[in-house]
């Protein structure tokens, strides 16, 4: 029963972040920019897609460019070796784009999104209270535990999002610390009723 409550009130309190984060601070969006005209990428996104297999509106996926070279299976060393040259150029020159796109309509259900939202942090801290529950911790031991464990959710998902895609520096930290902060409100309530209270005994 207080390894439950314990993952429900942490499991609100880690929601009640989130949701506030994104819908109140705003400091995850003030750092994103937009296009000057919105209606001109439009006319260009929508005939550019080419992957029919994904999602109901034609062409939704994950689009780069320059894209990686293809090479056909009758290519030589040498055109092989050009290809990914111009594409390392390319990619260093710029523009560079990683992009989730999705050309036509699809309908939007933010009741749904925060369901599934609430069920993904739930899962997170029955994952999070079975760790502590074997761990002899005080109780500020078990907020660091649980606020170390934000801490490496937020380095291991969003910091190669940074060394590899080139995520700006900015958003990355402020993604990496709403993890953090996240799972500290999570462990003042989790580290009331979960983990093992630390014994001190005597030598004889």
């Amino acid at each position: 029963m207080k390894f439950a409550l314990g993952v429900i009130l942490a499991t609100i309190a880690v929601f009640a972040w989130e949701t506030l984060s994104w819908t109140v601070l705003g400091w995850h969006e003030s750092a994103w920019r937009q296009f000057r005209d919105e209606g001109a990428m439009e006319q260009i996104f929508a005939p550019s897609m080419t992957n029919n297999h994904t999602q109901a509106s034609s062409g939704a996926g994950i689009y780069v460019m320059p894209a990686e070279p293809r090479h056909s299976k009758h290519a030589t060393p040498e055109e092989i070796r050009k290809a990914e040259t111009d594409h390392a150029k390319a990619r260093e020159n710029g523009p560079w784009v990683y992009a989730i796109v999705r050309p036509g309509r699809r309908e939007v259900s933010m009741s749904s999104n925060l369901a599934v939202s609430f069920i993904r942090t739930l899962a997170c801290a029955v994952l999070i209270a079975g760790m502590l529950s074997q761990a002899m911790l005080s109780y500020p031991g078990r907020i660091c535990f649980t606020a170390a464990a934000g801490l490496f959710a937020g380095l291991v998902s969003d910091l190669p999002w940074w060394i590899w895609l080139e995520n700006p520096g900015r958003d990355t930290m402020v993604n990496v610390a709403d993890h953090f902060f996240a799972w500290i409100l999570g462990g003042v309530l989790m580290g009331f009723f979960v983990g093992k209270d630390v014994v001190i005994t005597k030598g004889v």
